[in-house]
């Protein structure tokens, strides 16, 4: 019954990072989880029961990250929550992820601004277009000026693979695994800001483990207990098989796509553990600024590539109504 009331009261990607910034304050302010989640219906009145239930479950034993699971939080968020529990960093974790899902947030309203002005003129030119094609095909029967059809086919072709490759990539994301984000790699746009996600996140928790003791051995294996499939799980396999094969971890960062070739430097300055924890929580934040200008940077070149698309659709509908009037005087 619990089961099914939590996939029925998913959260929104907004009250997920709300939720999650709620539980850091709380815990920031000395608060225990218990009873944090206690204070849970303080945030949302309207979900009194269902959080009590959260509660509830959490007492008779039930890990935290599992119920938010239940909840839609995704995989890496889930992992995520795993590794900070067991490493005592709760509070610093939430606030991370609480983070990176605002800035998820805002970069997603950035660009439904930069793109709501192209999508109206892209339909007020589909209406054009429609019009135009029943007025010609009348009036220009006999025509055989077809150049300007033959451009907005292609036009339409490469808008309608456009569309398909970003609903394609926004359904990768939303997977938020390893071989989704290794797919993801390969694409010319979407491939360097993946990487840097991925860095971001392998970084930032070999800093926690580094700072809680871990030896390599040990955060290759607690890696490999996390959630099957997540990027942390399959890095960490990946490299406990290469260096139990013999290979050198220099080999295995160069290797790696989601460890930053910067780690190779950490590691050849050769400093104590709790200095290198540090440094790669250090390199975390760096990465994560990367990527927040990486995004930023990407939105902005958005809308100039949809009006180029935009400037080339209206070639093509002049094309398609000037052709057939040029073809027709030339028949006079």
């Amino acid at each position: 019954m619990w089961q099914g009331n939590i996939k029925a009261a998913k959260l929104k990607q907004s009250e997920q990072v709300e939720l999650l910034a709620f539980l850091a304050n709380c815990l920031k302010n000395g608060f225990s989880l218990t009873k944090s989640l206690q204070l849970l219906p303080l945030l949302w009145p309207q979900r009194k029961k269902q959080l009590a239930r959260l509660d509830e479950k959490m007492r008779q034993g039930e890990e935290l990250s599992q119920l938010l699971a239940g909840l839609g939080f995704n995989k890496t968020t889930v992992t995520q929550l795993d590794m900070a529990l067991s490493q005592g960093r709760l509070d610093e974790s939430l606030a991370q992820l609480a983070l990176l899902g605002r800035m998820k947030n805002e970069q997603v309203k950035k660009l439904e601004g930069e793109l709501s002005y192209p999508i109206v003129l892209a339909g007020m030119m589909t209406l054009i277009l429609i019009f135009m094609q029943n007025f010609l095909s009348v009036e220009f029967a006999g025509s055989s000026a077809k150049q300007g059809d033959l451009l907005l086919l292609i036009l339409v072709f490469l808008l309608v693979l456009v569309i398909m490759l970003v609903v394609i990539a926004a359904a990768y994301m939303k997977k938020q695994d390893y071989q989704s984000f290794k797919k993801l790699l390969a694409w010319p746009v979407f491939g360097p800001v993946v990487a840097l996600y991925g860095q971001y996140l392998i970084s930032y928790d070999l800093g926690m483990l580094l700072a809680s003791g871990f030896s390599l051995q040990q955060m290759c294996d607690f890696a490999c207990r996390q959630a099957p499939g997540s990027l942390q799980e399959e890095v960490g396999r990946r490299a406990r098989d290469a260096i139990l094969r013999g290979k050198k971890v220099e080999e295995v960062i160069q290797k790696e796509p989601f460890l930053s070739q910067d780690l190779l430097m950490l590691l050849q300055a050769g400093s104590e553990r709790e200095e290198l924890s540090r440094q790669c929580l250090l390199l975390s934040r760096l990465l994560f600024n990367r990527l927040r200008q990486k995004l930023s940077k990407l939105i902005v070149n958005v809308q100039p590539v949809c009006f180029i698309l935009i400037g080339l659709c209206i070639i093509g509908m002049y094309l398609k109504l000037l052709l057939p009037i040029y073809d027709s005087m030339q028949q006079l």
